[in-house]
């Protein structure tokens, strides 16, 4: 009896030992899957999303990937050179997705994304981006809101009214130039300008007409030979020769410092991007002024926020392409992601959000709003975002092709339209023959 008994314990033991070292649990998923990540964000932040996910899918362990450093086009490079060596991150942030697919680096998750129902909430305009030929090869993970910094305490101090939420890019160009008449004898101009130039080409003809895109894109084609591109693109000139847009001389510098002029309280407007609302804050407390964030002026068609997209993908190394495309929801898009993402915030006494959701779930905008409250200003952009009109740099392919040919030794464009060389009604038409041209060669490439 003591034997049977014996036999039947160790018997039991076995098929315990082979039930915990079966690699499949209930749904028929693999048990003790590795993936890793990669993003130049904020890697406390996303330590914490990931042990979240860890929790919710305990059958995936996820490494973060430190090794992969810079941010934008450096990081991309980066990630080129761990492709080469075969260790790429299974899900990875990417700051040109053209790229990434010329180099094999993406996979194709049109199959995942179409089945997973929380993608119905991805805002349209959103939705339709880095899809080639019917085939999805990215996630868009953020939006930014590009919009316009006003430092309030300059206005109060020149007695020039501060203008609506809801004005139109006439408005901005009279403030403008009303600011700087002002404060001309104190090195103050208008505007500090977005990445050293104006955008004006690139944003007020979607602000005149409702189906023009970023640049004037209609979904296959860029129409600079035409009034409203070239029109935009003569108002940046104007601005830059009458002075209004912020070119402090050596001897304006000399007395400001080695700062920042906006920083200073040299600049009255800055065209800037959400990701620097870390702004408002330092400006207030280092030299007490007070700073809004306004919706982008908009025009005789309405107010439609330009919007910065980002993006992530799934490494084509991946061997598990089903759970490499959870993480990548969970770490952008996703419903559980973002619940996670605001925890964090509450419990680090985070006061606002610099990038915003791309999916439309009302209880997500719902926590979200004391954050979208924190700075005066941004809550009129966010509640526009069903009618924004999203760049084109980081997934068109082709687009930053033209760019490099702009600005290529042998064209010298830009000196060209500095010394009045060159006029936009000329240069409209080159521009728009060749970025067409590369735009249609590029994505020949992705028919197959």
């Amino acid at each position: 009896m003591k034997k049977i008994l014996m036999l039947i314990t160790v018997m039991l033991i076995v098929f315990t030992m082979a039930a915990c070292g079966n690699n499949d649990d209930d749904s028929g998923r693999v048990r003790n899957i590795t993936l890793s990540y990669a993003d130049w964000g904020n890697q406390e932040v996303n330590q914490a999303l990931i042990d979240a996910f860890m929790v919710e899918y305990p059958h995936i362990t996820v490494e973060l990937r430190r090794d992969i450093t810079g941010a934008g086009g450096e990081f991309t490079a980066n990630l080129i050179n761990a492709q080469a060596a075969n260790v790429l991150p299974d899900v990875f942030a990417i700051d040109n997705v053209p790229t990434g697919l010329s180099n094999g680096m993406i996979l194709d998750i049109t199959e995942y994304w179409d089945n997973d129902p929380d993608t119905a909430f991805v805002y349209p305009n959103i939705a339709e981006t880095a899809v080639y030929n019917g085939r999805r090869f990215a996630v868009p993970s953020f939006q930014f809101i590009k919009g316009i910094y006003i430092n309030l305490s300059l206005f109060d101090f020149y007695n020039v009214p501060i203008p609506p939420k809801d004005w139109n890019y006439d408005q901005f160009v009279q403030t403008a130039t009303q600011i700087r008449q002002a404060g001309q004898n104190d090195f103050v101009y208008g505007i500090d300008p977005w990445f050293g130039d104006l955008d004006f080409e690139a944003i007020w003809p979607t602000q005149d007409h409702v189906d023009v895109g970023y640049q004037t894109f209609d979904g296959e084609r860029f129409h600079f030979n035409t009034p409203m591109w070239i029109n935009a693109y003569q108002a940046k000139l104007d601005l830059w020769a009458q002075g209004v847009v912020a070119q402090h001389t050596e001897a304006e510098m000399a007395v400001i410092g080695d700062v920042w002029p906006w920083l200073a309280g040299y600049t009255a407007m800055s065209i800037d991007g959400s990701w620097n609302l870390w702004m408002v804050d330092t400006m207030f407390e280092e030299s007490g002024f007070e700073v809004g964030f306004w919706p982008y002026p908009g025009g005789a068609a309405g107010q439609f926020p330009p919007t910065i997209l980002d993006y992530a993908v799934v490494s084509s190394q991946t061997e598990h392409p089903e759970e490499a495309y959870l993480l990548a929801k969970w770490m952008t898009f996703g419903r559980q992601g973002w619940e996670v993402r605001l925890d964090i915030m509450e419990e680090r006494n985070i006061l606002y959000l610099d990038r915003f959701p791309v999916a439309d779930y009302p209880e997500i905008w719902e926590r979200a709003s004391n954050y979208v409250d924190y700075v005066e200003g941004v809550r009129e952009s966010v509640e526009l975002f069903e009618f924004s009109k999203p760049d084109v740099d980081k997934w068109l392919p082709g687009y930053k092709a033209f760019w490099e040919w702009v600005e290529s030794d042998d064209n010298d464009y830009w000196t060209r339209i500095a010394e009045g060389l060159i006029t936009p009604e000329v240069f409209a038409r080159e521009w728009e023959t060749k970025l067409n041209e590369l735009i249609s060669e590029a994505l020949s490439e992705y028919l197959n």
